[in-house]
């Protein structure tokens, strides 16, 4: 880990300090008129991103009238007013600041202010350096005839005994109908503030009935007669009985035909049944992907039960965790991994069914169970599997998946794009990944091939682009990360690798911008799909098919709902927001999940039973912030929370925080999401109790014993406080400051060594540009560098010779590969 630089600590000996920042701005919770804390300026969503430097012009004019028919200054007061509670739900901000003939006239927007506060709570501001430069203004009277220096300028008159208003708006930002919509919106508003005067103005009506039929039926008008009405095994079941002979699954240089896998997993069925396996009875599954894998899954299901994938890679208490609050009475794993699980808990029993030898027959309890489908006892509003996602409270979430949510999204993409048998696909994902769902349940519920890599090349980069021309692979699915490593591989090397890629489908994560065009350099056919959405509505609820790229995307679309799913973008108070307007996005329809198993309370947190107007649904509150374009395609922003995505994987900071927190050691812990140019990165940041601090590097030991390795931080920084702002609170952009850097060599460490050698001085190289150091000695640790497992796969690309993942992980040192690398008798590349 890095240490902060030589400015951020008191003196030698001592840790770094990180005094309160009170010079960032600050918006609290509450603001009142006689106590400002800042008054930023007004940022209106725009149809066109703003650009640095370019002073605000409203050239552009639309008219309207106002519903007010009284006259005077109150009645003028009132309109401002509404027009300040507009812009507070236009923009989210508290603090509204609009320019006046006057001067600033502030208006401070608490949670349950109404337009009469409003009115009556009005301040005037003073400008300083911190209030900035109002964007928005309003007049009395008929509008200026130059050109106002604002992005919105707002002019109230009284005309034949009505209230019209002249809008005057900025056309780099937005178009014609934009300016339309919002003045609409503010007709809307006041008629709607005149009818409850003491309302508050997040209950204030925004959108006509046009706009609410919409945004609310419209846009999710996705009925489709999909079959999912029955079970997630009943397509490979059908398959195998009309072809058996297809091929299903290839791996360890060997083809399983959809007949063999379907014999394989009904032997294990009739034994899980024999063992009370049922509807919605838990089964851990403890496997690596492979062949077997496929069957043991598909035995699981059809056995009636629900399947919960447990990684062997996790830590013994995690695993515990996962098995222990989803109630697994049985647990189907091989001897290897039978040795890694933990045990049950007193007084509870756990059959353990070893699957070694099920494809062959050779399994000794399953060798004489019978070969025939066992037919169904689950029905589509069954469990199908419980996956874990990671949880704020320090505990995993199991999220309970039903039959008919899942096949309705298997078999929307399917029918979407086509899969048919002569389509293949590389699994990549890991099992505890939903992804992964498709890659084994839903190309072969439409006929066609899995490809797994071996075991111990499965994180080989150069091993994949063999696979691809080996097998003939035509689909991609899984998280970005992953074929943006592929496509570096393939930038360095060449190849024709993709040259039968047809469909990419990549989701769990943002998608680079420019993916889809450096992927068509190679497959120039490819149908390019980003998907979206949340484990807890069955994988995927949103798809977005880039056609090409738009020089103008920061983020590439979400997209639209798929088949018979629904997508609303709700306020904080569940109403529906505007087109342009950021909200909270919350998915409906089929693919919902059950809920959290056996978590009553977490489930009513975040699935709710809601309606508005005509419209009732149950969603599931997603904490992503999001908004509609005009054109109804959805836009992602970031989270409302503090949950973040890395590599494709859902992470709660605060589960890692209640862990760093447990340490006996360490009083307080933050744990932030950072971008460092080549990623996101996890950074710990620890306060401790009086006495010996623990090293950093004893902090990410003592959190990977009880995390995923993609859960522990990059860096942890030991402080000696954790930065405050104004209000009291943690300033996490202070804490962004602080750098993390490599760990201060312990006792008796010696010097750092520079590299010595070719490959030494290569390894260095490589690790220096991905890792984005200044500099790498000969013996410093690849991990402790800030390295990470999507790093390491990028420098296994990029160091080639025959490198594999397990060499990194026991060689992590310069000096350590660098003579496994000689030893093998490989030569450094030349560039």
């Amino acid at each position: 880990m890095r240490s902060p630089p030589p400015a951020a600590r008191d003196r030698p000996g001592r840790r770094p300090r990180c005094p309160p920042d009170r010079s960032l701005p600050v918006s609290p919770d509450i603001v009142t008129a006689d106590a400002p804390a800042a008054w930023p300026a007004v940022l209106v969503p725009a149809d066109r991103p703003r650009r640095a430097g370019a002073d605000p012009r409203a050239t552009g004019l639309v008219r309207g009238t106002l519903a007010v028919r009284e006259d005077g200054a109150v009645a003028h007061d009132l309109l401002v007013a509404c027009f300040a509670a507009l812009l507070h739900r236009l923009t989210g901000q508290e603090l509204i600041a609009i320019a006046t003939p006057d001067g600033i006239t502030g208006h401070a927007v608490a949670a349950d202010s109404s337009t009469a506060d409003l009115v009556a709570g009005r301040t005037p501001v003073t400008p300083t350096a911190d209030a900035g430069t109002p964007l928005v203004a309003v007049a009395h009277g008929a509008g200026p005839q130059d050109v106002p220096p604002f992005e919105l300028h707002l002019a109230l008159d009284r005309q034949d005994g009505e209230w019209t208003a002249e809008l005057r708006y900025d056309e780099r930002l937005f178009t014609s109908d934009t300016a339309g919509r919002l003045l609409s919106r503010l007709r809307i508003l006041t008629e709607s503030a005149l009818q409850e005067p003491h309302a508050p103005v997040s209950r204030l009506a925004l959108l006509t009935a046009e706009e609410t039929h919409r945004v609310l039926t419209e846009w999710n008008d996705t009925s489709a007669d999909l079959p999912h009405g029955t079970c997630l095994h009943t397509a490979f079941e059908e398959r195998a009985a009309a072809d058996p002979g297809a091929p299903a699954v290839v791996h360890d240089a060997r083809t399983w035909s959809y007949g063999e896998v379907n014999a394989a997993a009904n032997r294990l069925a009739h034994r899980l049944r024999q063992a009370g396996v049922g509807p919605d009875v838990r089964v851990g599954l403890c496997l690596e992907r492979s062949a077997t894998l496929l069957s043991a899954v598909l035995g699981i299901l059809k056995a009636g039960g629900a399947y919960v994938p447990l990684d062997p890679d996790y830590p013994a208490q995690r695993l515990t965790t996962m098995l222990e609050g989803t109630s697994c009475a049985v647990v189907v794993t091989d001897r290897l991994r039978a040795t890694v699980l933990p045990a049950p808990s007193p007084g509870t029993e756990r059959l353990v069914v070893l699957a070694d030898g099920l494809l062959d027959g050779t399994a000794p309890e399953l060798a004489d169970q019978p070969e025939t489908d066992p037919g169904g006892t689950a029905g589509p509003d069954d469990l199908c599997y419980v996956i874990h996602t990671s949880g704020s409270t320090g505990l995993p979430k199991p999220i309970a998946l039903r039959h008919r949510g899942v096949v309705n999204n298997l078999a929307d993409l399917n029918s979407r794009y086509g899969v048919s048998p002569s389509d293949r696909v590389l699994a990549l994902s890991s099992p505890s990944f939903d992804m992964s769902v498709y890659e084994f349940l839903g190309i072969t519920a439409a006929g066609g091939t899995v490809v797994v890599p071996e075991a111990d090349r499965a994180k080989d980069v150069a091993y994949w682009a063999q696979l691809f021309a080996r097998h003939d692979v035509t689909v991609w699915n899984s998280a970005p990360a992953l074929l943006e490593l592929l496509t570096e591989h393939l930038e360095h090397t060449g190849g024709a690798a993709l040259a039968r890629l047809r469909l990419v489908m990549l989701g769990g994560d943002w998608v680079p911008v420019s993916l889809p065009d450096r992927v068509r350099a190679f497959a120039p056919d490819v149908r390019f799909i980003v998907l979206g959405g949340a484990t807890e509505a069955s994988i995927h609820s949103t798809l977005y098919e880039v056609v090409e790229t738009d020089p103008t995307w920061t983020s590439i679309p979400y997209g639209r709902p798929m088949a018979n799913q629904r997508a609303y973008v709700l306020d904080d108070v569940a109403q529906p927001v505007p087109p342009g307007v950021v909200g909270e996005l919350h998915l409906a329809g089929t693919g919902l999940a059950r809920g959290y198993l056996e978590r009553p309370d977490l489930t009513a947190e975040r699935f709710l039973d809601w309606s508005y107007g005509d419209v009732h649904d149950r969603l599931y509150r997603t904490g992503d912030l999001a908004r509609w374009r005009p054109d109804g395609v959805l836009e992602l922003l970031g989270r409302k929370d503090f949950q973040v995505k890395l590599h494709g994987l859902r992470v709660e900071l605060g589960e890692i925080e209640a862990v760093l927190r447990a340490h006996p050691a360490v009083r307080e812990a933050v744990v932030t999401a950072r971008e460092d140019g080549g990623g996101r990165q996890l950074v710990g940041h620890a306060v401790t109790h009086p006495g010996p601090a623990p090293r950093p590097d004893e902090l990410r030991a003592y959190l990977a014993k009880a995390l995923p390795s993609y859960m522990v931080p990059a860096a942890v920084l030991v402080l000696d406080e954790l930065p405050l702002n104004v209000n009291g609170k943690l300033d996490r952009k202070a804490l962004g400051a602080l750098a993390p850097a490599p760990d201060e060599p312990g006792p008796g460490t010696a010097a750092t060594e520079a590299p010595v050698g070719a490959w030494e001085e290569y390894v260095a190289a490589v690790w220096q540009d991905v890792l984005r150091v200044d500099a790498v000695g000969r013996d410093d640790d690849f991990f402790a560098l800030g390295g990470d497992s999507m790093s390491a796969l990028r420098c296994l690309t990029r160091i080639g010779n025959g490198l594999r993942w397990p060499d990194l992980f026991r060689r992590p040192t310069v000096r350590g590969l660098a003579e496994h690398l000689t030893a093998a008798g490989s030569t450094p590349p030349s560039a």
